[in-house]
């Protein structure tokens, strides 16, 4: 972080802030926390505010103005939800500027909020789940207040391949063992936990469930991120496909977005795939989206799709 009011005598843009940590207290849960924190140019060109990205869908990020002068200052009015937060909470909202020495700047919410229940951890995530294997989670839940003996009385969910049991936990509060069956279809997994309570004032709690079941083949990573890349000179980034399974898999094809990508692919010591992706030269500004689609000879693991991402900027562009 760098702060101040002084302006640089350069040619880079500076981003400086002041405060980039911001207390809030002790909050009930539900309330709403806001915060405005104060964003500085102290280089000698145009600081622009590519865009705002938030730690989580509870936080929301604001900003006055995208384009600041030297000197000048520029606001982002953050935004917490409280509603399903429980516990010390700490809250990050990231902010992507032209600044080269810095362009990524944290902006942190903390502070405690109270609530009737606390479960732990919340949201739940399962992992990285091999098929045909058993996954086994708990999720503890403690009052949240001195003096306090709320309890769950009833878990609801509506995937049936998902199981949950309630159970009393040592030394006061409850424990839910959450468990997956072995045959769940591959791809992402995502459910919630719904938790009838005896608290007048949150008789529901809900706890987001959420991972991957992985089968024979596996990508990794599993999603591909450019990050900021020049228009002139984009970079290339490398998938690695794995055959976990006792039998042969082979790679039949491959398809990308051809206005966004090219790529290569090859074998590594004849045991895994590996494809290198370039982003094209000369894509437009803005942010790229799209898909790799990757087929194989594998029974039941046919086609498999990985996120692409990117922000492409202008080499050109000063400011």
């Amino acid at each position: 972080m760098r702060a101040g009011a002084v302006v640089a005598s350069g040619t880079d843009p500076i981003v400086a802030v002041q405060g980039q940590v911001f207390d809030f207290g002790t909050v009930d849960r539900g309330s709403p926390v806001e915060h405005t924190f104060t964003l500085r140019n102290a280089g000698g060109a145009t600081l622009v505010v590519d865009h705002v990205k938030s730690s989580c869908g509870c936080t929301v990020g604001v900003v006055s103005g995208r384009e600041v002068e030297p000197g000048a200052d520029t606001f982002v009015a953050v935004h917490l939800d409280t509603a399903r937060l429980a516990g010390r909470t700490t809250k990050v909202v990231t902010v992507y500027t032209n600044d080269p020495a810095n362009p990524a700047v944290g902006l942190t919410l903390t502070g405690q909020v109270l609530s009737d229940l606390v479960a732990t951890p919340t949201p739940l995530y399962l992992g990285k789940v091999r098929r045909g294997e058993g996954v086994r989670r708990e999720v503890t839940v403690v009052s949240g207040r001195p003096g306090t003996a709320y309890a769950v009385l009833d878990v609801r969910h509506a995937n049936p391949e998902l199981h949950t049991t309630l159970e009393p936990l040592d030394g006061g509060g409850q424990k839910i063992v959450v468990e997956l069956d072995r045959d769940v279809p591959l791809g992402r997994f995502s459910d919630q936990l719904t938790l009838q309570t005896t608290s007048p004032t949150e008789p529901e709690v809900v706890i987001p469930v959420f991972g991957s079941v992985e089968g024979d083949v596996v990508v990794l990573p599993p999603q591909v991120t450019f990050g900021v890349a020049l228009a002139s000179s984009p970079p290339s980034r490398d998938l690695h496909i794995r055959n976990r399974g006792a039998r042969p898999v082979a790679v039949t094809r491959v398809v990308v977005p051809s206005d966004l990508l090219t790529y290569d692919l090859s074998t590594v010591e004849g045991v895994e795939y590996r494809l290198a992706l370039h982003l094209r030269p000369g894509l437009a500004p803005g942010k790229v989206e799209g898909a790799v689609e990757i087929f194989t000879d594998h029974p039941s693991e046919q086609h498999l799709v990985v996120p692409v991402y990117a922000i492409v900027r202008d080499a050109r562009r000063r400011g």
